[in-house]
């Protein structure tokens, strides 16, 4: 949080949206950054995803109370038919993506990507700008640890023949340095299998 808020403070970002199933990892953001003009968007998982609708009573409360918007009903930009066909042995081009992405920043950096797609998707992050996107490794890892800057787009246009269109991630404003690997990652009925190291 203290790391987001102070890249918040050298300027150029008006959107931060945060991956929060609960909403508890947004309303710590929010409260972190209080005050300082910025929209803050809480992004919880795909309408399948299991705890996908998870945000208390109290805790929505709050973050309307904070301006914050909540997106909790976009598909992700990284499923689709193509994840069912996994029980038949079929892996996605985009799982190059996810994996490349996990091996980079770990979990959260995915988890980031993914939040901002989706909030751009939904229309509450305008496509094309600059927004930093704050992601988490899930229990037991514990929570937010990672943050990047990076321009918002549609998951349409993330690999779009325009650059000024295309998914760039600018900053990594933080990651864990040791990441943690799901021996089966679950992407609506499909599940992929692989090493835990």
């Amino acid at each position: 949080m203290e790391a987001v808020k102070k890249r918040v403070m050298e300027g150029g970002i008006k959107h931060v949206i945060v991956a929060s199933l609960s909403g508890k990892t947004a309303l710590k953001l929010a409260e972190a950054i209080k005050g300082l003009d910025i929209q803050v968007v809480c992004v919880t998982g795909p309408p399948h995803y299991p705890n996908s609708d998870k945000v208390t009573e109290e805790n929505r409360k709050r973050l309307t109370e904070l301006g914050v918007k909540i997106v909790d009903k976009t598909p992700s930009p990284f499923e689709g038919l193509e994840f069912s066909l996994a029980r038949y042995g079929f892996t996605p081009a985009t799982w190059a993506v996810l994996e490349t992405l996990e091996a980079v920043g770990g979990y959260g950096l995915k988890t980031a990507v993914e939040a901002a797609i989706m909030a751009t998707d939904a229309g509450e992050v305008p496509p094309f700008q600059e927004v930093i996107a704050v992601g988490g490794t899930a229990e037991p890892a514990g929570g937010a640890d990672a943050a990047i800057v990076m321009r918002s787009t549609f998951s349409s246009t993330a690999f779009s023949k325009d650059p000024k269109k295309r998914f760039e991630v600018y900053e990594i404003i933080a990651m864990p340095r040791h990441k943690k690997w799901y021996k089966e990652i679950g992407t609506g009925e499909g599940f992929f299998v692989q090493e835990t190291f």
